[in-house]
């Protein structure tokens, strides 16, 4: 009996941190702590444990709430050989799949893990340095570089010169004239001329006349 009186003296002077009502697990919770614990934005102690949510509501797309606290959803899911577990996305809160990587070492070396969980080759463009001469980059190597600076890379970046339209080839930017294209390349149906070659023309057609 005496024993059993100092056991529960003990467990008065003990220090418990959280709400002055007292919250069981498994318990409904009212709306009137639910939004304290929203409002405070405090984190309570129950049997030595955080509580982070008291539903899934509270936690991050990417975690579940489970036993009060916000768990990563891919905690306990196991995924086929060679695939892992990934959030759903935010859409989708408290959901998972399972995708070809989840960090960059699950991918192989020279690889990286994208947003869209696979594994793709870094594009060498991101830290292209490209002159004012050929402002665009082309992701193929060039000599000791990663990456090309071109002139273009769609015809919209060829203006026309003198009169003359130009379309975009393999990065560099030629005329709509005959026998300008390389094999295998065919131009636009536009070949316009220019001024000078107009007056050369009919001062040649005139001479000839006469």
């Amino acid at each position: 009996m005496f024993r059993r009186l100092i056991l529960f003296l003990l467990l008065l002077s003990f220090p418990i941190e959280g709400y002055a009502g007292v919250v069981k697990l498994g318990d409904a919770m009212n709306n009137k702590n639910r939004k304290l614990f929203k409002s405070e934005e405090k984190k309570s102690l129950y049997a030595g444990q955080e509580i982070s949510c008291f539903e899934n509501s509270d936690c991050p797309f990417d975690r579940e709430c489970v036993a009060l606290r916000c768990e990563s959803v891919c905690k306990n899911v196991s995924c086929d050989e060679g695939t892992h577990c990934v959030p759903a996305g935010k859409d989708k809160p408290q959901e998972y799949k399972c995708a070809e990587c989840a960090t960059n070492k699950h991918c192989p070396p020279g690889l990286f893990c994208d947003k869209d969980y696979t594994c793709k080759r870094p594009d060498p463009c991101l830290k292209a340095v490209c002159s004012p001469a050929a402002p665009f980059c082309m992701p193929k190597p060039y000599k000791t570089l990663p990456y090309t600076c071109v002139q273009c890379l769609e015809n919209e970046h060829c203006p026309p010169v003198a009169g003359l339209t130009r379309s975009c080839v393999d990065g560099y930017c030629l005329f709509n004239v005959e026998g300008n294209f390389p094999a295998g390349k065919t131009p636009p149906p536009v070949n316009q001329e220019t001024p000078a070659e107009e007056e050369f023309e009919e001062v040649y057609e005139e001479e000839y006349e006469d």
